[in-house]
């Protein structure tokens, strides 16, 4: 796997479903006795209109993307999210059929990556 394709595939699989996954549960909580918290989310979230609700998707959306670019911003050691001087390097390897693929760090950032997609 190739850095781009994973990072196309973590917006496709994360990212999306994340936000979709939490639209379908704002429309119809899921389960026999949904929690109390989605339940509240789900009346008011019903009780808007088709305009407001697509504007609440959007803002989902804005802020799973920031939420990927933060966590790739992570991995790429962009963004530390240690105290102290020295920092941990993230690795992160691929390996399908035996063979590795270096994912991070590489030749371009994670997180740059995600902003030319």
């Amino acid at each position: 796997m190739e850095p781009k394709q994973f990072v196309a595939a973590l917006e496709r699989e994360c990212r999306d479903s994340a936000v979709e996954g939490c639209l379908e549960d704002f429309e119809s909580p899921p389960g026999r006795r949904p929690d109390p918290t989605l339940v509240q989310i789900s009346n008011w979230f019903n009780s808007l209109a088709p305009d407001d609700r697509e504007m609440v998707a959007r803002a989902m959306r804005e802020a799973a993307d920031a939420t990927l670019f933060g966590v790739l911003c992570v991995l790429d050691g962009v963004r530390p999210i240690e105290d102290g001087a020295e920092k941990s390097c993230f690795k992160l390897i691929a390996e399908k059929d035996n063979k590795q693929s270096v994912i991070c760090p590489g030749t371009v950032d994670l997180h740059d990556l995600k902003q030319s997609l």
